[in-house]
Order: structure tokens, then sequence, then C-alpha cells
């Protein structure tokens, strides 16, 4: 109920979202047991999607590169390469609509919610002409769901795809309009929280010192050399950058996880604490994320970013398993908690970190000249979020 108010999924989605999101059931069991078997495409396309957007132009050593906007689209292709699959994935004008999709969610929401409800309807009409919306991504997304269905009747060997899972689990009824917006819903999810992610990474990593940064590199090395290429065993030995975007959950959480109210809830009846304090029907109830996330009982030194916080963590203790990325518990927040937690979580690490490998193996990346601080994180609509507009310098290694 508080998502579907927070993101006005009604009218930047459909009802149906929330009616019966069997989406989130599709994402916490196909999915999840298909991350391993997906390794291989998103490596593939991980090294062709940053190639593309961070190898210098016309004969120059470096790119200046908008981090938020290339990352947000690298992210919409590598998901889609198993999401939707290749062919859509590979499509620009594609890429370009379902990215305007997720990162204007988060803009019309809020301007949505402030409309009576009786002009929500025509508020959404107004913004999505103005920004883009749904529209424009179902050009795509419908014809392509009603290509696939069709060819999926005589196909011999189903695909390893979201759109696979999904249209096994849809139930009696559900059209192909309803498919492709459950997809479109799983892409939002993915490009939204994944951006931010590794765009707070890169922005840390960039601050890191030149032989803090070679130990990343030979870690990642070792792993890959002895697990003979990426796998999951490879990627669990990447244990530094998965540090770092853990340390990027502590620090700067995601959107639609505000640091002053996490985790909230809508009563559906009245509660008595006992203490004096009573819930009345209705009221919203949130926690505060960031005195668990900046407790000095829990992370000593809170206000620091330590990349290697977890990392080390991991090295001193027998059961480590509580300081990985996608491990939830009540010190670590970011994901929620309980059977809401993020159901993507384990697809998303598999990938960011897929991803920041590819980039550290074969760039250097700095900060523009005359710059020395990373570049500055704002809060929009309650939600944390990286300068969309900054810049970092990417130089292609030598082989």
């Amino acid at each position: 109920m508080m998502m579907e108010e927070s993101l006005q999924l009604k009218h930047t989605m459909n009802a149906a979202q929330m009616q019966n999101p069997y989406q989130a059931t599709v994402v916490r069991t196909d999915v999840t047991r298909a991350v391993p078997s997906f390794i291989p495409e998103v490596v593939e396309e991980a090294a062709l999607t940053l190639d593309h957007a961070l190898h210098p132009q016309d004969g120059k050593t470096s790119a200046s590169v908008p981090v938020f906007d290339a990352m947000a689209h690298a992210v919409a292709r590598i998901s889609n390469r198993v999401i939707f699959g290749m062919e859509l994935g590979r499509n620009e004008g594609f890429i370009h609509a379902i990215v305007r999709f997720a990162e204007t969610i988060p803009v019309m929401a809020p301007l949505i919610g402030w409309t009576p409800r009786v002009l929500r309807p025509v508020a959404y009409f107004i913004l999505s002409r103005i920004l883009g919306g749904k529209r424009e991504a179902y050009r795509y997304t419908v014809p392509y769901m009603e290509e696939f269905l069709k060819k999926r009747e005589t196909m011999e060997h189903n695909q390893n795809t979201f759109a696979e899972f999904m249209t096994k689990a849809a139930p009696p009824g559900e059209t192909v309009k309803g498919l492709a917006m459950r997809l479109m819903n799983m892409n939002f999810g993915a490009i939204h929280t994944s951006t931010i992610f590794i765009t707070q990474a890169l922005y840390e990593l960039v601050l890191l010192s030149e032989s803090e940064i070679d130990g990343i590199r030979t870690e990642i090395q070792h792993a890959l050399e002895s697990e003979g290429g990426w796998n999951k065993a490879a990627l669990q030995k990447c244990r530094q950058i998965d540090s770092v975007l853990k340390e990027v959950g502590r620090v700067y959480g995601l959107m639609f996880t505000p640091r002053s109210a996490a985790l909230v809830r809508v009563a559906m009846q009245g509660v008595d604490l006992g203490d004096g304090t009573s819930i009345p029907p209705g009221a919203s109830v949130g926690m505060d994320i960031k005195a668990v996330h900046f407790d000095p009982k829990i992370y000593p030194d809170p206000e620091r970013f330590d990349a290697f916080r977890f990392s080390k963590l991991r090295e001193n203790q027998a059961m480590d398993t509580k300081y990985g990325f996608s491990a939830i518990n009540a010190e670590y927040l970011p994901f929620g908690m309980g059977r809401h937690a993020c159901p993507g979580r384990f697809f998303a690490a598999m990938e960011l970190k897929i991803m920041l490998a590819h980039i550290l193996l074969n760039y250097d990346v700095a900060l523009p000249p005359g710059q020395t601080k990373r570049p500055k994180t704002l809060e929009v609509n309650g939600g944390i979020v990286p300068d969309p507009k900054a810049h970092l310098i990417f130089t292609r290694r030598a082989a």
C-alpha cells in the first residue's frame, strides 16, 4: 500500500502491480535460481556496453563521461539481455525509452501525489507527455511480447529470460500488455537502484589510492584465474568490490529508502505500544535508518566511507556471509527486511560486481582536472541520489 502510493503505481504503471504482484515472486524464485546461469551473458554484454560507453573517441587517450547517464543506459542494456533478450536489449530506441520510463517515475510520482485524486489521471497524462512515461516503452515491449508469445509456441527449448519466467507464472487472463508492464516494472527496479549504486561506488572508488585500486584488481584477477573465469565462485571471491557496494548501501542507501524513514508500513488497524503511544489506523510508520547505519556501536567511525569496511570484517569472522552485499539483517537495511526485502538483490549484486570489475580491470578512473572532492549527493523526494550531472575521466589501461 505504501509503495503503491509513493510511486503512484496506478498511474505510472497500472493498478495490477500491487493487486497481484506475482512479478515479485518470479524474481524471488525463478530469477534468483537462474542468477548463476545469467553470468556468461551479463559478462559479454557488460564488456560490449561499457567499452562503448567509456572508450575514448576521436583518437583521444581519455573520455570525460557523464557517469549517471552512462551507467543508467549500461545497466538497462546489460539487464535487458536477460529480461527481454538480446534482440530488444540491443535496440537503442528501446533502451532510451526504458531508461526514461525508469528515471521519470520518481519525478512524476510526488507531483501526482500532490494532485487531488480525481485529477491524478489528468496529471499523469500531462506529465507523461512532457517527461516521458509508459506509452513510449510500450511501443517496444508490447509488439516484442506479442512476437515472443507466438514464437514460444513452436520453440523446442524455452529461453532463459525473465520474460519466459513471467509468462509461465502469469495468471489466467493476463494480457500481453499486462506481461509487458510486469517486465517494465522489473526494469524500473533494475535500472533505478543499480544505477544509483554503481554511480555512488565510482564516485568513491575515484578517491582511493593507486595501491588500493591495484589491490582490488589483484583480488579480481586472482578470483578469475583460480576459478577459470567468471562464475558464482569467482564472484564470491571478489570481496573488496562487494565491500565497496555494501558500504555504498550503508552510507547512501537507495531511492525510496529515506535515511529518515525506512521500512515504511501503513497500520491496517490501531496499535497500542503500551508506553502511552498509540498508532491510529491508516498511519504510516517507519524507522530511522540513519540511527542504525551510523550507530558507532555497530559501525566504528560511521561518518567515514570505508570502502573495505566489510571485506576486513569478513577476514576476521568465521561466519562471513553476514557481511556480503546482498545479505540482510537488522543492522543493514537498504534492501529492507523480512519477506518484503528486495527480491532482486542477488541479480543486482552479480551484475554490479561484474560491471565494476570490468571497469577497474580495463580503465583508470579519475576526477576532472582541478576537482579534489567526490561529486555531491542530492536528496530528492526523500531519496538519496548521486549527482546526475557529474563527469569522471576514464582512460583505457594498456593491455
